[in-house]
């Protein structure tokens, strides 16, 4: 096979919910908070390395945004044959270090990379130390919260994945599920941090509402955790009940998805939400006529 030139080319994958659109908002502001991420773990990898990212394209139907990294020219020359599979390592482990905690690296990257993926045993190992060194420094830690906090905010947005290039498919795609967690929901901060609020987005079964229009305490349960109450603050929700706007009968046992501020305090070491810290400020669903 003929030695070609590898480009440093990354894609960006949003999927969406079936007949959904992004919000413009959130996909723009998820665009800079990639590329910062990305630019952190670059310089991690690679200090001495002069390059640039830039978004060249998005594709409405696709959601994909393609970023070059462009290594500095006296770099270029090291991208041909074997120095091109260097490189290509250098530049997925920048890629996946956004993406994936070192945390769960040693186990979960066979499944991370898809077999088809043509890699040596040596390259994986290569790879798999270098997202290990990389993706948990705090510059790359803080800048994947951030995005991750971004994507979360728009329920239309199912997963993220990270690709090659534009034509490929993408070699890991995050679930929706596990965008809290990345975004440093549940994360314990440094011990200086005393207080913080945190505005997880939550699928729950309604245990029971308030049926006023003031804001009252609603009992809810989401999937694995106990029953929790939160004020529901969602203003346009609670005009929507009074004028019976409200496509579902609100009764036990229904499922709402909505987004929470949650007002915590450490103590004893672990974040615990303040009394009547928990307040719902916005209903996703269901929906309002």
């Amino acid at each position: 096979m003929a030695d070609t030139t590898y480009s440093g080319e990354l894609s960006l994958y949003f999927k969406l919910v079936p007949g959904e659109k992004a919000d413009l908002e959130v996909v723009a502001q998820a665009a800079l908070d990639w590329v910062a991420a990305l630019r952190a773990a670059a310089l991690e990898i690679e200090p001495t390395a002069k390059f640039r990212v830039e978004i060249v394209d998005a594709v409405e139907g696709s959601l994909r945004l393609n970023a070059i990294l462009d290594w500095a020219e006296d770099q270029l020359k090291k991208l041909e044959g074997k120095e091109g599979a260097h490189w290509r390592v250098k530049n997925l482990a920048i890629a996946l270090a956004v993406f994936v905690p070192s945390v769960v690296v040693p186990t979960a990257l066979p499944y991370i990379l898809p077999p088809t993926l043509e890699l040596s045993e040596e390259d994986r190992s290569r790879l798999d130390a270098l997202i290990r060194e990389t993706s948990d420094k705090p510059p790359v830690r803080e800048k994947r919260k951030r995005f991750f906090q971004t994507v979360e905010r728009d329920p239309s947005i199912e997963g993220v994945g990270i690709a090659e290039n534009h034509e490929s498919e993408p070699l890991h795609i995050i679930p929706k599920s596990d965008f809290a967690e990345l975004g440093g929901v549940w994360a314990i901060l440094e011990e200086e941090e005393e207080e913080r609020t945190v505005w997880p987005v939550l699928d729950v079964t309604l245990i029971s509402p308030t049926l006023a229009k003031r804001a009252g305490a609603w009992r809810f349960q989401a999937p694995g955790l106990p029953e929790f109450s939160a004020t529901m603050k969602d203003p346009r929700f609670l005009e929507a009940l009074e004028q019976d706007h409200v496509r579902e009968r609100l009764r036990f046992g229904i499922q709402m998805k909505i987004k929470l501020r949650v007002d915590e305090k450490k103590v004893g070491g672990i974040w615990t939400p303040k009394k009547g810290g928990r307040s719902v400020i916005e209903v996703l669903s269901p929906s309002i006529d």
